[in-house]
């Protein structure tokens, strides 16, 4: 079966989308946090605008795990459904502390 196909059908990959669709081994830049609160939370976690992070896995009816700097962060779905991002290429570089480089 194809990259992007699912039981014989083709599943559409987002360039911008919510955080929560991520899969495991993605790349993406936050572009955008929906809410103050939210954008609170993601700060904490080190990830703001233009920081780059990596799915890591996604715990099946539980939080998203990013890669984001030298730090692993298990997301929870519903701040994951609120923080914007981009999908990244493969190889596109990292710089210090997540920020594309």
């Amino acid at each position: 079966m194809a990259h992007g196909e699912k039981h014989g059908k083709t599943v559409a990959r987002c360039a911008e989308c919510s955080l929560a669709s991520a899969r495991k081994g993605d790349s993406f830049e936050i572009v955008a946090v929906d809410d103050e609160h939210a954008r609170i939370q993601a700060m904490r976690f080190g990830m703001s605008e233009g920081s780059c992070v990596e799915c890591i896995t996604r715990i099946p009816a539980g939080p998203i795990v990013v890669r984001s700097g030298r730090q692993e962060i298990a997301v929870g779905r519903s701040l994951a459904g609120r923080i914007q991002v981009r999908r990244r290429a493969h190889g596109e570089g990292h710089g210090a502390a997540g920020q594309p480089g």
